[in-house]
């Protein structure tokens, strides 16, 4: 099933460039891009941008299981568990493939609920590992996604943004950083950003490992935070 994506403004060309390159199940294959023209009654409407994709699921992620808790918590933890869990694959692949998403948050994470399949979406943001940023999404970017944006924003207009220097580079470790928020908000229906509380401070019947494995993936010194969507994954799987 096919799906088409517009914008007024927005060209699609760099996203349908990056999936031309991606071949994996939870993330949709691009088939043609271009520009058209809306009437309406032989009347011009506006000149719009479109995308045509593979419709990988209509049901949002994160509204989906904020639904759901609302009558039975524990009943759905584990669900959440395999989900996210699920989209570690999609996003290890990305990464394998020297990508950076930069857009991870809700609304580009969808699921099928029947098995528990996560889908990541949306690569309009999509960079390769150490390249130029193309914007941000506020509430789920990393700290270093964040000092980029304040880094190029500070740079003199006769300065190439080329300049940048590798320690404020982004890799794999953002995507993990702006996953783990998106987990949070579903456990705890806050947002990581605003809020800063513990996990089990909202919510205790959260599990303690699992909170320990969020809080891993919320370190603001990248550093200390889980590397790779493959590690992630294999945390996730113990505790299920």
């Amino acid at each position: 099933m096919l799906g088409i994506k517009y914008h007024p403004h927005f060209d699609f060309e760099h996203e349908f460039s990056i999936l031309r390159e991606l071949n994996h199940e939870s993330i949709p294959k691009a088939y043609d891009f271009g520009r058209d023209t809306l009437f309406e009654n032989e009347r011009f409407i506006i000149n719009h941008y479109f995308i045509v994709l593979d419709h990988m699921s209509g049901i949002d992620l994160v509204d989906y299981f904020k639904g759901k808790m609302a009558y039975n918590f524990l009943n759905q933890l584990d669900n959440i568990i395999k989900s996210f869990s699920s989209l570690c694959k999609p996003l290890d692949y990305l990464h394998s493939k020297d990508y950076i998403h930069c857009d991870i948050k809700p609304g580009h994470l969808m699921l099928d609920p029947e098995t528990n399949t996560g889908y990541l979406i949306d690569y309009e943001f999509t960079i390769k590992k150490t390249g130029i940023i193309q914007g941000q999404s506020k509430g789920y970017v990393s700290p270093e996604h964040e000092a980029f944006v304040q880094y190029l924003m500070s740079l003199p207009e006769d300065v190439s943004p080329e300049t940048i220097t590798p320690d404020i580079a982004l890799d794999e470790r953002s995507d993990i950083y702006s996953l783990g928020a998106v987990m949070y908000e579903v456990l705890t229906n806050k947002n990581w950003k605003e809020s800063k509380i513990p996990p089990r401070d909202i919510n205790d019947l959260i599990p303690k490992k699992l909170e320990d494995i969020i809080m891993a993936t919320l370190e603001e010194d990248r550093s200390k935070r889980i590397s790779t969507a493959k590690q992630l994954k294999q945390l996730l799987e113990n505790l299920i």
